[in-house]
């Protein structure tokens, strides 16, 4: 009973503060650390540090409790559609382990002045510990707004051999047909429900041609091109209004367009090397804006080089069938 207390006084804390932020938006930045490192942390802190020292025995076991109700905080921003799938898939590992320092740290105060009193002197000796941890969040988070984000240009890049003449690879590269793709995933993207790419359009094969690359759920990118060096290089500036993306198809805060995360530039670069082959090299830029980039990159690199792999896959194919 009292670990059901403790989880669900935990859970609602952190949904309570969830749409606290939501809400005020404009003055408490959800892409912040206090809302993504301190607040899992208390969250832990709140699921052990009323519980006896029968149930959360050793700090093994604080650690973990934790962890019930980062689920359960989970399922239900999920089943609301508070967040979204990839942001919690991408987020989740951090926010349980993050709970599970804070489980430990209420599990150190405990310990420490948890000797021969009762349960109700135990709780009311938390009760200052608690209080603190409850409102804090809120003060630290105004006065941190958006000071912690820190943008930073990251470039990804990937490379395929076509067994074809660099000219014949370009004509597939710069054609005004509309190219329909083949619904073929990489399993990262199937995890995170990323929109598949369905089909690209050039309307003219020239400096300030116009490409529209569309995905399912109504994405697209409008890219234009800045370089046109034929048979060697074709650089696209890349625009996206997240304005104009339904709220449906990524979650709010790593929304393509938007302040924590922009695609700038891709560029495709070709070289003839031995036997006639051509090295066929896919470059992207892009931006991120977080308080915790290195974070952020890891996964912000991994999905950008399944769709740089998708994109190569799918000219290597098209050069392959029409020659």
């Amino acid at each position: 009973m009292k670990l059901l207390f403790a989880v669900t006084f935990a859970s609602i804390y952190g949904l309570v503060i969830r749409l606290l932020y939501g809400f005020f938006y404009d003055i408490l930045e959800i892409m912040s650390i206090t809302f993504l490192i301190l607040i899992p942390v208390i969250i832990g802190f709140l699921t052990v540090i009323f519980l006896s020292t029968d149930i959360s025995k050793n700090y093994g076991k604080a650690f973990l409790l934790p962890w019930i109700t980062a689920i359960v905080i989970l399922v239900i921003t999920l089943l609301f559609s508070i967040e979204g799938a990839i942001c919690w898939f991408m987020l989740f590992p951090l926010f349980g382990i993050l709970s599970g320092f804070g489980g430990m740290i209420a599990y150190a105060i405990r310990k420490r002045k948890h000797t021969d009193t009762n349960d109700r002197d135990h709780i009311k000796n938390s009760t200052l510990s608690v209080s603190f941890a409850l409102f804090i969040p809120v003060f630290l988070g105004y006065l941190e707004g958006e000071k912690a984000l820190f943008p930073e240009i990251v470039t990804v890049q990937k490379e395929v051999l076509i067994e074809d003449t660099p000219s014949n690879v370009w004509k597939q590269l710069v054609t005004t047909e509309d190219i329909v793709m083949e619904k073929e995933e990489s399993f990262l993207l199937e995890i995170l429900d990323f929109p598949k790419h369905m089909n690209t359009i050039l309307d003219t094969a020239a400096v300030g041609g116009k490409r529209i690359a569309t995905y399912e759920r109504g994405l697209f990118f409008e890219e234009t091109i800045t370089t046109y060096d034929k048979n060697k290089k074709l650089v696209l500036e890349v625009h996206t209004d997240p304005t104009k993306i339904p709220p449906t198809v990524m979650d709010e805060h790593i929304l393509i367009g938007g302040k924590h995360l922009d695609i700038l530039e891709d560029t495709y670069t070709l070289k003839l090397i031995e036997n006639g082959h051509t090295q066929v090299t896919l470059s992207s830029r892009f931006y991120i804006n977080t308080p915790f980039n290195w974070y952020a990159r890891i996964w912000a690199e991994s999905l950008m080089d399944r769709i740089l792999e998708s994109e190569l896959e799918r000219i290597k194919k098209q050069v392959v069938d029409r020659s």
